[in-house]
Parts: C-alpha cells; sequence; structure tokens
C-alpha cells in the first residue's frame, strides 16, 4: 500500500476533528447549546454521506485515476474549511445562523468530501483496512491535543485555515502527478498565508445577530447588533474553553462611553460578570454593593475562610475582602479570566494578586472534591446559564448544582458554614431549593427539619430588568433559630431585597408547601399551581443525570423530532444497501443484512461509551478541556494500536478475532462500570498530571479492544466486493451521530450509568453477530 496515501488518511483526519472542535467553538460563542449540539450532529452526518458519494459517482471511475480522486477530494475538503467559514460567518448570513437547514447545510458539505476521501482509500485498498484505520485514528487523536494550542493561537474562525492547509498538504502527498501536486500544494500556500495573517488579527470575526433572528442566537451578539443598546468589545481571548469578550456599554442618558463605568466579561456570549471600577477602598465598595443581593450571605455571615465557585471577574472576591474574610479560594473553570483581570489591573486594581486570595483554574465541584480545607461560605453567582432555563431542549450537563455536588459542599463546611448560590431563573432556583432539601436528607438531617436549613430570597421584581443577579438559596450547615431566622429576614427586607422562605419567619408557598406535601407532591402541585406557562419538572438532579437547566419532563420534541430523522435515515440507508448491493450481485441479502447491522452497532456502540466516560472523568480531572482531549487521545490512540494489531490476522481467523475482541469490549465495559468510581477516588487528590495518567491507563487497553471489530469488518467485506466498503463507512459514520445523539438523550431518561450498560450490550449484539459469521463462514462471504 502507498505509504503517501497513508499519509493522506492521516493528515485527513487530523483536519477533520480539528475543524468539528473549532466549528463547535465558534457556535458556541453564537448560539445555544441545544442549536450547536443539532448543528454538529447533523453536519458530521457528512462523513456517512460521504461514503454514499464514493459509491454513487467515484466508484465508478478506473483504479488508475484512484490517487487522483483522493487528491481531488482532500482539495475539495481544504477549499471548503475555509469557505465554510468564511460565508456562515459574512454578515449577510448573520440572519440566518439560526436556521438549522442553513448552518447544517453549509457545514455538512467539508464532512462528506473528508468522508468520501476516507471511504474511497478503504474500499481501494480494504486489505490494508487496519493499517489505515491506525493512521486514521491516530491522526483524529493527535488533532484532539494539537487543537487546544490552534484555539489559542488562532482563535475559532483562525483554526479553519490551518484545517485547510493540513487538506491541501494530503492533497499533494497523495497525488499521482506534479499537476495534482501543485494544485493542492498551491492550496496549502494560501492556507498558510492565511494562517499567518491570523496570528496577527482575525480575517473574519464572528457576525453581530440581528434581535429578530430568534431564541437560538446569545444575547451579547445581538446586543451588539441593537442600535439602541450601544454595546462595543473591548478585548478578546480564545482558549479551548470559551471565548471571552469584555464589554462596555453608553450610558442611556447620553449615549457616551465613560472610562469609569464599570465592564461586563461575557463567557461563550452568555451571562456577564462584572469587571468593576475599583480604586482599593473596601469601606467604599462595601457601602456601593450594601442592597446587592449577591453581598447578603458575606454581610450577614461575615466569613473567614471563603471558597468562590467562578469568581469570574473579581466583584466576589472584593465583596468577601470588604467583609474582612482572611482567606478567599477561588475555582475558575475560564482560563482566560485571570489573564483578563489583569490585563486591566488599572480599572479593577490587583484582585486576583492580594496575598490572601488563591485562585486555580478548574470545574468547581472537582476543586471542593479535592480539597481538605472546610470554609465558612462556599459561593457561586450565575455559574450556570440562567438564560438558557427558558429553553426545554437545554440539555445541558453539570455536575455543580446536583445533589451530590451539594452534599461534597456540605461536607466542606464549617459548623457555621453556609452555601450561597445566586441565580437568574425562577425555575432553576426552584430546583436548587430542591436540591439542597434533598441533600440534607441525605446526609441524614429529618426531613421534617431540614427546611430549617434553608433561607430563599430575591430582588424586587420591578429590578428584574437591572442584572441577571435575581435570586438566592443559602443552605446552612447547621439548623437556624427562630430568632436567628427572622432576623436575617429583617435584614433581607431592610436591604430592599423579598423574603421569599425562611423558616419560621417566612413560610409563604411555593417553599412553604414543602414542610407538608415532601418532594413528590410539591414537584406536581408547582407545576399545576406555579408555573402556567406549560409543563415543567424541577425535581432535584443527580451526578447520573446532570442536566440542571432542563425542566422538560420528557424528551424535548425538536430533539425527538432530530433523533428520529436520523433514525430514519440509518435504517433508509441501511435497506437500501440491502437492497443494491443484493441487485449488483455483491453479496446475498442474509449476510449482507448482518454487515449492515454489524457495522451500525460499531458506529452507535462506540460513541455510547465514549460519550459517557466523558462525562464521568469531567469531575475527575477537573478541567473539561483537558477531559475531552485526554479520553479522545487515549480511547483514538488504544484503537489505532488495536486496529494496526489486528492488521496481522489472517484471514480464516478475522471474524473470530474480532468476535472476541467485541466481547472484551462488552466485559471491559461492564468492569469500569464496576470498578472505576473506586479507582477515582483512590486517586482523586493527587496532581492533574498524575490523574491523567490514570485516566490513559484505564482508557488505553479499551480503546485497544474497541479498534480492532471495524477495521477487520471493512477487509471481510471487502473480500466480498469493493462496493461494499463505502456502504460500510457510510452506514457505520450516520450509526456514530445516532450514538451520540442518543446518548445524551437516553441520559436524561435513564441516566449515564444505564446508557453505558446499553453500550455494552450493543458490543454484546456485535460480538454475537461476528460469532455467527465465523460459524457460517461461507454464507456471510455471499457466495455467487
Amino acid at each position: 500500500m502507498p505509504a503517501s496515501v497513508l499519509a493522506g488518511v492521516f493528515l485527513i483526519a487530523l483536519s477533520a476533528l480539528t475543524f468539528e472542535v473549532a466549528l463547535t467553538r465558534a457556535f458556541s460563542v453564537l448560539l445555544r447549546y441545544h442549536f450547536v449540539f443539532l448543528a454538529i450532529s447533523l453536519a458530521t452526518c457528512g462523513l456517512g454521506v460521504g461514503g454514499l458519494l464514493d459509491f454513487l459517482w467515484l466508484r465508478g471511475r478506473s483504479h488508475a485515476d484512484d490517487r487522483a480522486t483522493l487528491s481531488a477530494l482532500a482539495g475539495s475538503a481544504a477549499v471548503c474549511f475555509a469557505g465554510s467559514i468564511a460565508l456562515l460567518f459574512s454578515p449577510g448570513l448573520a440572519r440566518h445562523l439560526t436556521s438549522l437547514a442553513v448552518v447544517g447545510g453549509i457545514c455538512i458539505v467539508p464532512f462528506i468530501f473528508v468522508g468520501g476521501f476516507l471511504s474511497h482509500a478503504f474500499a481501494v485498498w480494504s486489505r490494508h483496512g487496519g493499517r489505515m484505520y491506525f493512521y486514521d485514528l491516530t491522526g483524529a487523536a493527535l488533532g484532539s491535543c494539537g487543537v487546544i494550542i490552534a484555539l489559542q493561537l488562532l482563535g475559532a474562525t483562525g483554526v479553519p485555515f490551518l484545517c485547510a492547509g493540513l487538506a491541501a498538504i494530503a492533497a499533494a502527498v497523495v497525488a499521482p502527478s506534479v499537476g495534482w501536486r501543485a494544485v493542492g500544494g498551491a492550496l496549502a500556500a494560501g492556507a498558510a498565508v492565511a494562517v499567518a495573517l491570523s496570528l496577527q488579527d482575525p480575517l473574519i470575526d464572528l457576525p453581530r445577530i440581528p434581535v429578530d433572528a430568534g431564541h437560538a442566537a446569545k444575547p451579547l451578539f445581538q446586543e451588539l447588533a441593537d442600535p439602541d443598546i450601544k454595546a462595543r468589545i473591548v478585548h478578546t481571548e480564545w482558549n479551548a474553553f470559551a471565548r471571552t469578550d469584555v464589554v462596555q456599554y453608553a450610558r442611556p442618558d447620553d449615549g457616551q462611553y465613560h472610562a469609569e463605568d464599570d465592564l461586563y466579561v461575557y463567557t461563550d456570549g452568555e451571562v456577564p460578570t462584572n469587571l468593576i471600577h475599583f480604586e482599593g477602598d473596601l469601606d467604599d465598595l462595601a457601602q456601593r454593593y450594601e442592597r446587592f443581593i449577591g453581598f447578603f450571605p458575606f454581610r450577614t455571615g461575615r466569613p473567614d475562610d471563603v471558597l468562590l465557585i467562578g469568581p469570574g471577574a473579581g466583584l466576589d472576591v472584593l465583596l468577601a475582602q470588604a467583609v474582612g474574610a482572611e482567606r478567599i479560594e477561588g475555582a475558575e473553570l475560564n482560563p482566560s479570566m485571570l489573564p483578563i483581570v489583569r490585563r486591566f489591573r488599572d480599572f479593577v486594581g490587583p484582585v486576583y494578586d492580594y496575598s490572601n486570595v488563591h485562585l486555580e483554574v478548574a470545574e468547581g465541584r472537582s476543586y471542593v472534591r479535592r480539597s481538605q480545607r472546610d470554609y465558612d461560605l462556599i459561593y457561586m453567582a450565575l455559574t450556570k446559564t440562567a438564560t438558557t432555563a427558558a429553553s426545554s431542549l437545554a440539555l445541558v450537563e453539570s455536575y455543580v448544582h446536583t445533589v451530590e455536588g451539594f452534599g461534597d459542599y456540605l461536607d466542606h463546611l464549617t459548623e457555621r458554614g453556609q452555601l450561597a448560590i445566586v441565580c437568574q431563573h425562577p425555575l432553576v432556583l426552584a430546583r436548587l431549593v430542591l436540591t439542597g432539601y434533598e441533600a440534607l436528607a441525605r446526609e441524614g438531617v429529618p426531613r421534617e427539619q431540614v427546611l430549617r436549613h434553608i433561607v430563599v430570597l430575591s430582588v424586587p421584581a420591578r429590578e428584574y430588568a437591572l442584572g441577571p443577579y435575581r435570586h438566592m438559596v443559602v443552605v446552612f450547615r447547621e439548623p437556624l433559630t427562630a430568632e436567628r431566622s427572622a432576623e436575617l429576614a429583617k435584614t433581607a427586607i431592610a436591604l430592599g431585597l423579598v423574603p421569599v422562605y425562611f423558616p419560621d419567619a417566612y413560610d409563604a408557598p411555593p417553599f412553604g408547601w414543602l414542610q407538608d406535601v415532601g418532594m413528590e407532591e410539591f414537584v406536581q402541585r408547582f407545576d399545576r399551581q406555579w408555573w402556567p406557562a406549560g409543563t415543567v419538572d424541577v425535581s432535584p438532579r443527580t451526578d447520573d443525570r446532570p442536566f440542571v437547566i432542563d425542566f422538560h419532563p420528557s424528551i424535548p420534541p425538536e430533539m425527538a423530532r432530530f433523533v428520529g430523522a436520523i433514525v430514519l435515515a440509518v435504517l433508509l440507508f441501511g435497506a437500501g444497501t440491502i437492497v443494491w448491493l443484493t441487485r449488483t450481485g455483491s453479496g446475498r441479502p442474509a449476510p449482507l443484512a448482518g454487515a449492515v447491522f454489524y457495522f451500525m452497532l460499531l458506529g452507535a456502540g462506540y460513541m455510547l461509551v465514549e460519550v459517557v466516560l466523558a462525562q464521568k472523568l469531567i469531575l475527575y480531572l477537573g478541567y473539561p478541556a483537558l477531559t475531552l482531549s485526554v479520553i479522545l487521545f487515549s480511547l483514538l490512540v488504544g484503537s489505532g494500536a488495536g486496529s494496526l494489531y489486528s492488521q496481522a490476522w489472517p484471514e480464516r481467523r478475522m471474524l473470530r478475532s474480532a468476535a472476541i475482541s467485541a466481547l472484551v469490549v462488552c466485559v471491559a465495559v461492564v468492569v469500569l462500570l464496576w470498578a472505576l468510581p473506586a479507582i477515582l477516588s483512590a486517586t482523586l487528590a493527587w496532581n492533574v498530571g498524575l490523574r491523567s495518567l490514570v485516566t490513559m491507563a484505564v482508557l488505553l487497553p479499551l480503546g485497544f479492544a474497541m479498534g480492532m471489530p471495524f477495521p477487520t469488518g471493512l477487509r471481510e467485506v471487502g473480500e466480498w466486493a469493493g462496493n461494499v466498503v463505502p456502504w460500510a463507512w457510510g452506514i457505520n459514520g450516520v450509526a456514530s451521530v445516532l450514538g451520540s445523539v442518543s446518548a445524551m438523550l437516553a441520559a436524561k431518561l435513564w441516566g449515564f450509568q444505564t446508557v453505558l450498560l446499553g453500550g455494552a450490550a450493543v458490543y454484546a449484539m456485535a460480538f454475537a453477530l461476528a460469532a455467527i459469521a465465523h460459524r457460517y463462514h461461507g454464507a456471510l462471504r455471499g457466495r455467487t
């Protein structure tokens, strides 16, 4: 097999995964999570559609043109990587960025060319499927790590030019002649120029989205397009976690920008954190924020040891300093936040440079679990985007606000400690109260006494327009006496705040119901009597189902329709494969049906396992970008090694070995389900480097086994007829998308544990099919 083709496969896989991550990053700044999820899923269906394209058009050409075909496909992918971004983010298309058909239709094109390239390569050189799959997965693994650096340097709108360059190099490498190599080289040179320019200043920026474009758009970019608001970006930073923008607003009275006015720091275009103008006078700050709801637990609790989860641009730190806190720790998820605050040091002061302030870039829940300290106050404000709560599509996972998360916080409170959470949406407020209720009950507090540990307050409704800091839940480690509760309620009223629930002092509905009716009845009554806008479910969420801002009681209709469409596409694709190949004499219906189902299972099963493991390891590693990179790298490198190993299997043993490897995956997943919690718990206190090594040690063997069944299956069906391979590639690609979407929806209904078991069951079915095929080997080969 030509080494140039292996190099081309490596480069195309590297560019495709890097482009997918960059595209997701860019859309995550502009659009709501659910829309991004659907758009990217639709786009990646192109990998499967490319297999169909390969069969319908490209496979009719002679083998002498195979490398020219690959070069053309790689060059087309290069043009589309750059062209799709330029088109998507052009000002003229901004109004249509909330259209799934427009976004998905444009984004799918480069993935179609990538899918066609890989499908064609595997079809022509199917005997070397194990070796090619190794290069495919190794390229993707490198992309999962390299994209972090690329996003930091180029931003999400610059990375596609790098992807275009990689694909263009692939076009030149696989080219059969000087002419084809010249075309690839010219494309690579153009991409290199674009990358060099992007290092200096972005060639493409994210567009302002008109206000009437729809609810799928993030608020920042709609405000930037509104001439009445007069907002402008004064600084921007990209990283693998988010885009962070510092925004300045003109005063409404004179329409002018004033240097002394507070700035706002947006993370991915969502609810901002305040970058306040601070000149060092803490007494003045305390007076300025006296009536601010976020200051309430600091003012009333006077904590010495404070932990801030998501301290953002530093307002929370200053609130703690204003009451004389002796030690202030912060766990900030966005790595750009600290450099930005220091960049604006002359404006905000040395917020994060005080000797008693200790900030770590980490996921808050993971930080708490690894901490050896107890705190007088654990405080978090708007750590989960509240504006998304109004959308029934908000399948956004977060372990910060689960029942187990609250349990971790309670375990790290001193006897006088309190957990205070600020949120924006009333549905989030209701869920937080019930989460605290359930966590306290699990800690051993009698249910009839639980509410003595909880107070709830809000700002007046007339002040909702002033900002997202609207509601607060405070959970106390020790029960409040009637006197202390009354004192807190009086303080809240004196500060112009609204008491919502204070035990013995203000027991009004809806939370007053909890004392009489319990959790289950409260959830039903809340839906019927307190939220007439529609059916909602505010029951608390657990680590197994961590969708804390999803209030839809079942599968969101839009998601259900999308999954239904993918299922229909998979079924039609599969049925069409069987009918077409049977009519063309490529095999008999029974073995072809078995092969279609086999590749379908592998595509869905791989994603079911991968998605769940990613969720389970976020808390352990503590850094979302690192978690994704370590997991993808480990599984892909392991799978690549397994694929390379499978290349040595002789033809007579291929099906038997594929069956055994699928069974090994099934058993390994079940073992991980049982053993992983103990492994993670025993090593949680280790530094992040060692925890990453533990993760890799766990996932590499699993990936090794997961990498064997697919290339072995391609080698097997390639022996029947070369035109079977593109269909197998296509059905596997579309089923992979179905697996990733189904994993999230199934987790919402039944939990990630069940989804992981489902992944094991899928591999068990793949084992059964391969074992049957091995037993009836002659029939599987579809003798004609």
